[in-house]
């Protein structure tokens, strides 16, 4: 699985962003607000990224963070909700608000999403309200700070083949042994992550 890219950007439209990596232009399909936040042509940057395949067509979608990409799976294991309407919902709201959004239950805002009727933005709510704290930004809306202990965890963790909801409900768990607490050593987190995650 291709889970990131850095590269400099080589084309952007509407839709998305060609990055060239060495050599090798990657087409990423992004929301509008993460297209927004790259550079002009010829900056560097860095994209997370999840491959798909539909139909036996292969589809790269770019996000500009973590926790975009996080909130990218998490609509699309709605019934009803394919990339194209994920997409389209991260284009109309920012992480954090949809966050705000789902756990509000404000199906109303869902709904002024092309394509996104009642009963769908219902189901949303329904379906990711319980769970947003453990899939997004691993405590609240804020993901780990880039170079901090619990972001070299995270990586650490997802080389091994874990989960982003493995990895976030173990690191939400670790009311006593936080970074912003007392742990702050990333290899000793990692050891006390695996033994929780057996």
């Amino acid at each position: 699985m291709i889970a990131s890219l850095v590269g400099v950007v080589e084309h952007k439209d509407s839709s998305g962003v060609v990055i060239n990596v060495s050599g090798v232009g990657f087409h990423c399909l992004m929301s509008t607000n993460s297209l927004l936040s790259l550079g002009t042509v010829g900056s560097v940057v860095r994209v997370e990224t999840l491959l798909l395949m539909k139909n036996e067509t292969l589809s790269l979608y770019g996000f500009a963070t973590v926790e975009e990409r996080a909130l990218f799976e998490s609509l699309t294991s709605v019934s009803g909700v394919g990339a194209k309407f994920a997409l389209a919902i991260l284009s109309a709201y920012a992480p954090a608000e949809l966050t705000k959004i789902i756990q509000s239950s404000d199906d109303t805002r869902l709904t002024t999403v092309s394509g996104i009727g009642k009963k769908t933005a219902q189901r949303i709510i329904l379906e990711l309200q319980g769970s947003l704290d453990a899939l997004v930004g691993f405590r609240g809306t804020q993901a780990p700070a880039e170079g901090s202990a619990e972001a070299e965890v995270v990586l650490a963790l997802e080389a091994m083949g874990f989960s982003r909801s493995e990895i976030a409900l173990v690191l939400s768990s670790n009311d006593d042994e936080t970074v912003e607490g007392k742990e702050s050593d990333p290899s000793e987190l990692i050891r006390k992550a695996l033994k929780k995650l057996g």
